[in-house]
């Protein structure tokens, strides 16, 4: 098992970062194609894709919630240079997120019906989403472990194994979805469950991959798994990050699900707008993921800085990464701001999708300082340890502001998908003010382990 890198130099911060954005631009490039394909098929399969993708992050709660109680636990131990204990809390977490990607997948897949008609999926598209569903039901194990694999490399500081593995899974759903969705390559054209059977595929390719890179780095091991007598010491506290980490995902993603169904049954135009969401939401991961890249770099950075005992570092790292992150992907904002016509063209030929894909990123393009720096101190935040305040914050900004506002513009107002996207950039202007108040002026470094705490390293 490799000695942690435990440097917080610029040089260690773009050591850690870059591959993490090169991947998150790979993930981009799959969901890309994906909504790039179901386009050229119809805009119905683009629509039912929209839905099936956002229900699927819903029930990946689970795994994100583990993943950032890992992130603090593995981060933090590794600051404080107790190795058996970040390779416990490892293997944990990967048995963990199989078994529990195994639970969540058999429940998906016998409440599929209800979850469709409880989310008021139009009737026009509804056969086409409960086939995408059926699939990636089947493929949520994987999908699971995948997810919780990557977090691990990343929390070791261990970037590039994953960067290869997921640009190996990238080419696979390339040639899977152009090869089944379209019949290129000489394929059998299979329409949208081509798309389907090829993201499944990649999963498992995905995830097959990481565990093997894994056990060779030595973190995932017969040694690696816990012990009863381990997990009475070492489970409360990735429970104690974990628990709030889970319930603000459930609160966001649910709060996600509502504003499609909010989108779904607009006065007017719905369909369009549903689609043109689900493509814009697409364009905005040019942003959003390298922002996400950022936030998975400074949970680590902030958690090793709150391991060694340095809470001052740890701060100051936060505020370089959060004016970093911002600047850079506005700029990126700005390049693409006179190009909405033409990206949409990129992702449907429907006169009607594009325009409400120009519309929503009219609206997205504007918040992106907001939502970058928002990203970016979630992430203090998990390294800390104190993912209550992300579960307080975006929650109570995404269901006490978001869905009202949009409800009244949307759907009293204005009557069109303006004053959903409007009530978006609303929210996340509040959400960045108030999380900027709790980096400041809260003491949310109290949240991290004391040493104190799991003295041994069995």
């Amino acid at each position: 098992m490799p000695e942690p890198d435990l440097s917080v130099s610029p040089r260690a911060i773009w050591k850690l970062t870059w591959p993490q954005m090169l991947m998150m631009y790979l993930v981009f490039f799959m969901g890309f194609i994906n909504i790039w394909v179901a386009g050229r098929i119809s805009a119905d399969v683009q629509a039912a894709l929209g839905m099936v993708n956002q229900c699927g992050l819903f029930l990946m709660v689970v795994a994100m919630s583990m993943s950032s109680g890992a992130t603090a636990a593995v981060s933090q131990s590794l600051g404080a240079k107790r190795m058996r204990r970040a390779q416990r809390y490892v293997g944990t977490t990967v048995l963990g997120s199989l078994l529990a990607g195994i639970l969540v997948a058999l429940l998906g897949w016998q409440l599929g019906s209800p979850i469709l008609r409880v989310l008021q999926v139009p009737e026009r598209i509804l056969p086409v989403t409960a086939g995408f569903w059926d699939i990636t039901m089947l493929a949520l194990p994987a999908q699971y472990v995948y997810a919780a694999t990557g977090v691990m490399f990343r929390a070791t500081r261990q970037v590039l194994p994953p960067l290869w593995v997921a640009a190996t899974v990238c080419v696979f759903d390339l040639l899977g979805c152009l090869g089944l969705g379209l019949g290129w390559f000489g394929l059998p054209c299979m329409g949208y469950v081509g798309i389907a059977w090829a993201n499944a595929g990649a999963q498992c390719l995905g995830a097959v991959a990481n565990c093997l890179l894994l056990c060779r780095a030595g973190y995932l091991c017969r040694r690696a798994m816990p012990t009863t007598r381990w997990l009475r010491a070492g489970l409360p506290y990735l429970l104690k990050v974990a628990l709030p980490a889970g319930a603000a995902q459930i609160v966001w993603q649910s709060g996600y699900l509502m504003l499609f169904v909010l989108v779904a049954s607009l006065p007017f135009d719905s369909i369009n707008a549903l689609a043109g969401l689900t493509a814009g939401l697409r364009i905005e991961a040019l942003l959003f993921l390298p922002g996400m890249a950022f936030n998975m770099s400074v949970s680590v950075l902030v958690g090793n800085c709150l391991g060694m005992g340095e809470p001052a570092k740890a701060k100051r790292v936060a505020l370089q990464m959060i004016v970093i992150a911002s600047l850079g992907m506005s700029v990126v904002a700005a390049l693409l701001w006179p190009f909405r016509a033409e990206l949409a063209a990129l992702l449907s030929h429907e006169a009607g999708t594009q325009a409400q894909i120009i519309n929503y990123l009219t609206y997205n393009l504007l918040s992106t300082p907001f939502s970058i720096a928002s990203t970016v101190m979630g992430g203090v935040m998990v390294g800390a340890g104190a993912t209550r305040y992300n579960l307080m914050v975006y929650g109570g900004t995404f269901w006490l502001v978001r869905l009202p506002l949009g409800w009244l513009l949307g759907h009293w107002l204005w009557g069109t998908a303006s004053g959903v996207f409007l009530a978006m950039l609303v929210s996340q202007c509040l959400q960045t003010a108030i999380m900027f108040y709790v980096l400041l002026y809260r003491d949310w470094a109290r949240f991290a382990m004391r040493a104190r705490h799991h003295h041994d390293n069995r």
